[in-house]
């Protein structure tokens, strides 16, 4: 247990963490559907020891997350793998550690279908061809899309009763990105069921994906609806695997202010933070929510990070006292695709990460070191050899 936490900080909660995941697992068990976990939003250890004792199993991309799951959670964990990129050499070392595996094309299955140990259950990805999102950036159903096969030419195939669909299991969608409703979800469940209704018939799984924000939803109805179309019209077993939805709200970004001048008539106010520790403030270009903001507060920043890149700025934020050389900024909702996505531009060290227990005592888990800045370069050092 410490008593000061050392800025730049990512600071986990636990209380937050096991309140967001109770509701999910509410949520599932009323649909009568499985939860996963999808840990690219956040793969701190702590964070999967929590999750693990809550969710079915987790929802991994990469040959290092399955292995990262085994070492913390055990081998009994189920897994479940999708991916743009499989590689041979990949199902031949965890092959047999995947309960469920789903190729993301014809290709990828046809190419792979025999190396699939029997007892894990192969399924494809499908493209519903029905955008939600406007950013193409983050559209899985964007014209041309990478992900998954396009529902037409599977109807047209299952059509024809090929041959190339045998043996596959289940299928797996993800249309969305921090959606706050579910009639989307709805919406695809119904397209999915009256473009593809005999396949469906002969499977046994449904992955719906995530990118749904389950805490800022009131209505869950449609969520419920779209479960039930898989599960009793169908009898599949079915999956939901949200990421930010289990830790966007339990992790709070924490800086303080080393630097206040003028510039250009505006006050601006230096962090030790950067926007390369939340990548989605940069790409997305938002404003971070910040703690202690006051809409026409009476002493305005630019809140700026600390490295050399020009658009390294958090935003315009007033406060109703003023910040000095010391203050601290606290950025909440931070818990999701910060540290899985963080960088370190200029040498700028990773954030330090820390977790708030329920009884309230702090513990570091981990603090980025010059070893860790310099093994990335390929530099092997004294402590390594």
């Amino acid at each position: 247990m410490i008593k000061t936490i050392k800025t730049p900080a990512f600071v986990i909660d636990e209380n937050i963490l096991l309140q967001d995941i109770a509701l999910l697992r509410k949520i599932a068990d009323e649909a009568s559907c499985k939860l996963l976990y999808s840990p690219k939003a956040c793969s701190i250890s702590s964070v999967l020891e929590i999750a693990s004792g809550h969710v079915d199993g987790f929802g991994c991309s990469s040959l290092f997350e399955v292995t990262l799951v085994d070492q913390i959670c055990g081998g009994d964990t189920q897994i479940h793998l999708v991916s743009p990129l499989l590689k041979e050499d990949t199902l031949r070392t965890i092959g047999d550690r995947l309960d469920y595996v789903t190729m993301n094309s014809l290709s990828q299955w046809g190419r792979l279908r025999d190396k699939i140990p029997s007892a894990t259950q192969p399924g494809i990805r499908v493209n519903p061809q029905l955008s939600f999102i406007n950013d193409r950036r983050y559209d899985p159903c964007r014209p041309n899309s990478k992900l998954g096969v396009p529902i037409d030419k599977l109807a047209e195939m299952v059509s024809r009763d090929d041959e190339l669909l045998q043996g596959i299991k289940g299928i797996h969608f993800h249309t969305n990105c921090d959606a706050t409703e579910f009639a989307s979800l709805l919406a695809t469940a119904r397209h999915i069921q009256g473009r593809i209704p005999k396949f469906l018939e002969r499977l046994t799984w449904v992955n719906m994906g995530g990118g749904y924000i389950f805490n800022e939803v009131e209505d869950y109805s449609d969520f419920f609806q779209a479960v039930e179309i898989f599960r009793e019209t169908f009898g599949l077993e079915v999956f939901i695997e949200p990421g930010a939805s289990v830790v966007r709200r339990a992790a709070t970004i924490e800086a303080t202010v080393h630097d206040l001048f003028e510039s250009g008539g505006a006050k601006v106010a230096i962090l030790d933070a950067t926007v390369n520790h939340m990548s989605e403030v940069f790409e997305f270009q938002f404003e971070p929510d910040v703690l202690g903001y006051s809409k026409g507060g009476s002493h305005p920043y630019i809140l700026a990070g600390c490295t050399c890149l020009a658009g390294d700025v958090f935003g315009e934020y007033a406060f109703d006292t003023p910040l000095d050389i010391g203050s601290k900024v606290k950025f909440p909702n931070m818990g999701a695709y910060t540290i899985s996505k963080a960088h370190r531009f200029n040498g700028v060290a990773l954030l330090s990460i820390y977790m708030r227990r329920s009884d309230g005592a702090v513990h570091l888990l981990k603090e980025d070191t010059f070893d860790d800045f310099a093994g990335t370069s390929g530099v092997i050092c004294s402590a390594a050899v």
